[in-house]
């Protein structure tokens, strides 16, 4: 059994958010404000984004778009996601499939 197998945290979409395509959004009460787009190579609000509210997504690392370090990005592969610096098996996550939306909406964005 490898590691990421046997790793306890996972990134998962909660019941009550949607994920679709380029969205993210909860499933009840949603507006501009919160409702998060891929657009192109950022993640981005929908309504009101500023570079200190968007992140970048580079096929193999989460960051912010402005005072982005290695201690707040994130290194994603197709099996896990953790910090770029200080990984340990409490912060190091099950990708479980998920898109980079639902993983930044977890883990960078801590929407749930």
């Amino acid at each position: 059994m490898s590691k990421e197998a046997t790793l306890a945290n996972s990134v998962e979409l909660p019941r009550d958010w949607v994920c679709s395509g380029n969205e993210l959004k909860p499933k009840s009460g949603a507006s501009s404000s919160n409702t998060w787009v891929l657009s192109g190579n950022e993640i981005k609000p929908k309504a009101g984004a500023s570079s200190s509210n968007t992140w970048v997504w580079d096929g193999k690392e989460l960051k912010p778009k402005t005072g982005a370090s290695s201690s707040n990005t994130w290194v994603v592969d197709t099996q896990k996601v953790k910090p770029k610096v200080g990984a340990s098996s409490s912060n190091t996550y099950n990708v479980d499939g998920q898109s980079i939306l639902v993983i930044a909406g977890q883990l960078a964005l801590r929407l749930w």
